[in-house]
């Protein structure tokens, strides 16, 4: 073979090799660790029990402990939820992820066993310029909109203006094609 022949198989090899390793998923630092409650007396127990003790050591394999910048991350997602209902539920799951999917589904987080919600306390007014002013609600009673601009729900009237405006459009394309057909027509 030639040289360069061989430096051109070789440069693809590395180019395959750090192509490769450049596109590798990167492993998760807990991806691979094992839980300090397992330990080898668990894999010598019988297979009925294995199987028992299996499915409970890869839940709890899966759940992470709760730190504050997870509730932080589901509190941004779901502000009306309390903190509490947020580190029963992560520590349920394990997972953000799984805690936000399940707010999307459900609307609401279930309350820890034994734990009573306590009374809104009263909105107190700000002071001062801080950051927090762009995200303060807007006080007095909601506005709606179909009373404002004094909308009627039940008539049926805007589906008669939309089939007016729908035979409307087909008639006005109509026209636009005949009068297209008679400029070709006289060309």
């Amino acid at each position: 073979m030639d040289y360069s022949t061989i430096i051109f198989i070789a440069t693809l090899a590395i180019a395959f090799l750090f192509l490769r390793w450049l596109i590798a998923p990167i492993p998760q630092t807990n991806e691979f660790d094992i839980p300090p409650t397992a330990s080898r007396s668990t894999a010598a127990t019988t297979s009925a029990n294995a199987s028992a003790t299996t499915t409970t050591s890869s839940q709890r394999r899966n759940r992470r402990p709760v730190t504050d910048s997870m509730i932080e991350v589901v509190q941004t997602i779901a502000p009306g939820l309390t903190r509490e209902q947020i580190r029963y539920d992560l520590e349920n799951t394990g997972s953000v992820e799984l805690t936000v999917e399940r707010y999307m589904e459900l609307g609401d987080l279930p309350f820890p066993p034994g734990y009573t919600p306590s009374p809104a306390p009263p909105a107190e007014p700000e002071t001062g310029s801080s950051s927090s002013n762009s995200t303060k609600a807007v006080s007095g009673k909601p506005v709606n909109l179909l009373e404002k601009y004094n909308v009627d729900v039940d008539s049926g009237y805007e589906g008669q203006t939309l089939l007016q405006r729908k035979q409307q459009m087909i008639a006005n394309a109509r026209k636009r094609l005949e009068k297209q057909l008679r400029n070709e027509i006289d060309l």
